[in-house]
């Protein structure tokens, strides 16, 4: 699968075939980012945001919006995607209305600020 993590949900990916991910890319897999793709036979292409783009049996890591998907990619091609809302907070309860009440999280995951004399965090 495709390495780093990438907030939210993002690994493990799942494997899904492109026809299936076309048909729900403003449903189904509207909240999804796709971090890789792969074809199960060379030369296969599918337009990605205006651009002919070509699949072969080599694994692509590319970051991926299922919206921005504008030809079938068929059964042939598979995309490894995560659901990611990506409007959730990074970690703990850091959204606008607390912005700076991190009640819930260890000391791991609070933002770190580095300067205004030293190290604050």
């Amino acid at each position: 699968m495709a390495g780093g993590n990438y907030g939210g949900m993002s690994t493990p990916t799942t494997p899904i075939a492109g026809n299936t991910l076309y048909a729900g890319r403003s449903t189904t897999y509207k909240n999804y980012k796709c971090t890789a793709y792969v074809g199960n036979a060379n030369n296969l292409t599918f337009t990605y945001d205006g651009q002919t783009v070509i699949a072969t049996t080599s694994y692509i890591e590319s970051i991926i919006n299922p919206n921005g998907l504008t030809s079938d990619p068929t059964v042939a091609v598979t995309f490894f995607c995560y659901k990611c809302n990506c409007n959730g907070p990074m970690s703990g309860s850091t959204d606008e209305e607390s912005m700076y009440n991190y009640t819930g999280t260890t000391a791991q995951f609070r933002p770190v600020i580095i300067g205004s004399n030293g190290l604050n965090s």
